[in-house]
């Protein structure tokens, strides 16, 4: 091997084995639901052990430290493991289904009383997790080409995968019922000024030398937060049975709002909240320059 080729190879085996590391903490969120479901712990415990909010928080992590590991640094690199993480949950999710199905475990929510002793029925079941792999796919595929988008100002990965866990973790908790005075303290928007303070604060270690320079960056921010809001806004919009704050399908004129959400809640929501990060992260660059000798 030569000295050239031995580095990508060394990369490539570590994004593996980072991948791998990803997969076992699905396997262990999974597999450990389903133990302490079978041990009797209360649903209000166990519904904490979410896969649908699992999956999503993995996709965030690949593709914001993937890119380190060696993989995931192009367009083209991301279906496959976005393919894998979804196929690898959905397989879980089918094998516990079909287990918690034959040997009719009642604690147990993978499977439902009329799977027990119904093939037909279990067969329908199974094939609706076989949709949910594609869906899982698709925003699987669509959270870290966000990501893998702000590559381009590093310096905005952290904070756009840290706003995007505070979104997706309110979204679960309010799609479960969660008390709205508990779900209120995952807001995006104090994450959003943290992440203001935190490129400000990081903003000469980043080369950013400029109030110019700090625009694109703080951009980048705002829209990455408005992204994660507009995923969820949909998703509360398309599937009825997700109850949130984003968005409620039962006032009607579903499409309309939603286009008025684009162009209010994110275009315009987003510029001028990037405007903001770009004044504070600018702010704390100047006061905590160096003073000149």
């Amino acid at each position: 091997m030569s000295t050239e080729s031995a580095p990508i190879a060394a990369a490539q085996g570590d994004f593996k084995s980072f991948l791998r590391r990803v997969l076992t903490f699905m396997t262990v969120l999974m597999v450990g639901r389903f133990v302490l479901e079978i041990a009797g712990v209360p649903e209000a415990i166990t519904r904490y052990f979410s896969a649908t909010a699992g999956i999503f928080l993995a996709a965030i992590y690949l593709a914001a430290v993937g890119p380190l590991r060696g993989g995931m640094q192009k367009l083209k690199e991301l279906p496959l493991p976005a393919l894998i993480l979804s196929a690898w949950t959905v397989g879980w999710v089918i094998i516990l289904t079909v287990i918690t199905a034959l040997l009719r475990i009642e604690r147990s929510h993978f499977a439902s009383k009329d799977d027990y002793g119904n093939m037909g029925h279990l067969g329908q079941h199974v094939g609706e997790h076989l949709v949910e792999l594609v869906v899982f796919f698709v925003l699987n595929f669509i959270i870290m080409a966000a990501i893998q988008t702000l590559w381009r100002w590093p310096v905005t990965v952290g904070p756009a995968a840290f706003i995007g866990v505070l979104v997706i973790m309110r979204f679960t908790l309010e799609a479960m019922g969660v008390d709205p005075a508990r779900t209120t303290a995952y807001s995006s928007t104090i994450g959003v000024l943290v992440s203001a303070f935190f490129l400000g604060a990081m903003a000469a270690r980043a080369g950013y030398s400029t109030a110019r320079q700090l625009l694109a960056p703080s951009l980048a921010i705002a829209f990455a937060w408005r992204f994660w809001i507009l995923l969820v806004t949909l998703l509360s919009a398309l599937v009825p049975f997700f109850k949130t704050h984003f968005f409620d399908p039962s006032e009607g004129q579903v499409a309309l709002r939603l286009l008025r959400f684009i162009a209010g809640g994110v275009v315009m929501e987003g510029l001028i909240v990037g405007l903001l990060v770009w004044g504070i992260a600018v702010w704390i660059s100047r006061a905590t320059r160096p003073a000149a000798a």
